[in-house]
């Protein structure tokens, strides 16, 4: 059962969740990489592979168009009662208030399409605020609220902000077996939202 967004949301604007071992990415990181492996039994050339992937998907996240975005969200963030609202009907497949439509036309949907496109074995993008709130996309996602997700939760981690590499994942909302490569976005070195990009037929 998801928890209720209320209680995520407040977790978050709070902090408390700087206490959770999720929140703060316990996984395994590579020797000499800071990068976190949710799968400790990564063979290394998986991991290195995986490793030169996340760096990629790093500086993707430095991209201004997705920057401005996060910056811009960040200065009018939706009340929690409407985010709620918007979650539900968005995993019912509805186009609530037309944000799926605005949000996959915007700037910073279009600059994610752009770098999916350009790079072979990447199938998604996207991209949510410091509250777990999606921002852009590169194509529709399953969730209009990412904070509860584990890849959100371990790259944003508490506000410290970390690089996750997720098991070998199904994906629903794009119907592919994918890794979850998670990385912060950082403003004048505060962590202001995550960038989770789906890498197609990574090792498990």
């Amino acid at each position: 059962m998801r928890t209720p967004l209320v209680a995520l949301l407040g977790c978050v604007l709070l902090q408390v969740c700087a206490g959770d071992g999720r929140a703060q990415g316990t996984a395994p990181a590579a020797a000499g990489t800071g990068i976190q492996f949710e799968n400790p039994a990564l063979p290394q050339p998986d991991r290195d592979a995986l490793s030169r992937a996340a760096l990629l998907v790093s500086r993707w996240a430095m991209v201004q168009r997705v920057v401005q975005a996060v910056k811009t969200q960040e200065t009018a963030p939706l009340p929690i009662e409407r985010v709620t609202a918007i979650d539900e009907a968005w995993q019912r497949g509805e186009d609530p208030e037309g944000l799926a439509t605005s949000i996959g036309k915007s700037d910073c949907s279009q600059a994610l399409q752009t770098l999916v496109s350009a790079n072979p074995g990447y199938a998604e993008a996207f991209v949510a605020d410091d509250r777990g709130v999606l921002v852009c996309m590169s194509q529709r996602t399953t969730d209009y609220f990412q904070g509860d997700e584990e890849s959100w939760k371990r790259a944003f981690a508490g506000g410290a902000g970390a690089v996750f590499v997720s098991k070998l994942e199904h994906d629903a909302s794009i119907s592919l077996d994918v890794v979850h490569i998670s990385v912060p976005i950082k403003s004048a070195g505060k962590v202001i939202g995550v960038l989770i990009v789906g890498r197609i037929a990574a090792p498990g």
